[in-house]
């Protein structure tokens, strides 16, 4: 984890509406309508080849950090299952207090029966205490995926793009309402250059209305996380 010194909370220009019983992170989080999420480039793992827990800055639109996510798998299965590994993803605000909970099981990535090997993330908030999750729609074309509050109701479709692993070039993800059928916000992997390349770290900004129900945002975040192990991670072996 990296030092709060070096982190701290930066919220200038912004009065996020204090809403009773959140943390401040999630109040501030309650204001946005977009989020910028940022793989840490960690560089003794890109020259050893030796594959580390990830690490994400989430930060508003001028980038300032007011999340962080760390992954949290044992060194073996990172090692043997790749970017198909299980996964705990936990995420703080700059003081380490812990704030959401991602939880991702393991599941096959490669099938001619896709069907039987769809991906799935529990997303808990705070931790232990399930907010909903995401779940991979079988389909022969776009990528799929639905997402549902903690009484398994869709909340929000998210669909890709047909080319969505093109190289230079960003990847759009729609967030459609599942209910309304109208689009609310995107999901889009912004192409990340040599960084992306040579050091295989990726780059989201994730975008909502601002006056989206900050569990739903939560959901949308924990989504995001599920899409880039899904699509864009690299074994950096």
């Amino acid at each position: 984890m990296a030092d709060p010194a070096h982190v701290q909370m930066q919220m200038q220009g912004v009065a996020p509406p204090q809403v009773q019983g959140l943390p401040p992170a999630l109040n501030f989080l309650s204001a946005l309508s977009e989020v910028n999420i940022h793989q840490h480039l960690d560089i003794l793992e890109v020259a050893i080849g030796w594959e580390k827990n990830n690490k994400y800055r989430l930060c508003n639109s001028q980038d300032q950090q007011f999340m962080y996510a760390k992954e949290d798998t044992d060194c073996c299965v990172r090692q043997c299952c790749g970017p198909a590994r299980p996964f705990t993803m936990n995420i703080t605000d700059n003081n380490e207090q812990p704030l959401i909970q991602l939880y991702r099981p393991f599941r096959c990535q490669a099938s001619l029966c896709m069907c039987c090997y769809l991906q799935e993330m529990d997303i808990m908030s705070p931790p232990g205490l399930s907010v909903g999750g995401v779940k991979q729609l079988w389909t022969p074309w776009k990528p799929k995926f639905e997402v549902h509050d903690a009484q398994n109701t869709p909340v929000f479709h998210i669909i890709g793009e047909c080319c969505f692993c093109c190289p230079c070039t960003d990847i759009t993800f729609q967030v459609v309402d599942a209910q309304k059928g109208h689009e609310i916000g995107q999901i889009i992997k912004h192409w990340g250059g040599c960084r992306e390349i040579c050091g295989a770290v990726n780059d989201f900004k994730v975008t909502f209305p601002q006056d989206l129900d900050v569990m739903k945002k939560t959901l949308l975040l924990g989504a995001t996380f599920l899409i880039d192990f899904n699509y864009f991670e690299r074994n950096k072996q």
